[in-house]
């Protein structure tokens, strides 16, 4: 067996659970949940463009005050 044969076979992994357990549930899905972390990000990023682009007019204004004399 070639080294690239070696490497590209992959390693098989070990066992998370053994057979005899029970397979647990998965969780319940929390569609409200959900909509409030993504509505959440949207709050986040508007706050974060308006904070830079508060930022950027005032920039404006104080470089437009200072060429003005």
């Amino acid at each position: 067996m070639s080294i690239a044969q070696q490497i590209a076979t992959p390693t098989p992994s070990s066992r998370t659970r053994r057979f005899s357990t029970p397979l647990q549930a998965a969780p319940s899905p929390r569609p409200a949940y959900a909509v409030a972390r993504l509505l959440a990000l949207i709050v986040v990023t508007a706050l974060g463009v308006a904070f830079v682009a508060g930022t950027i007019a005032i920039v404006i204004m104080m470089l437009a005050s200072s060429l003005g004399g």
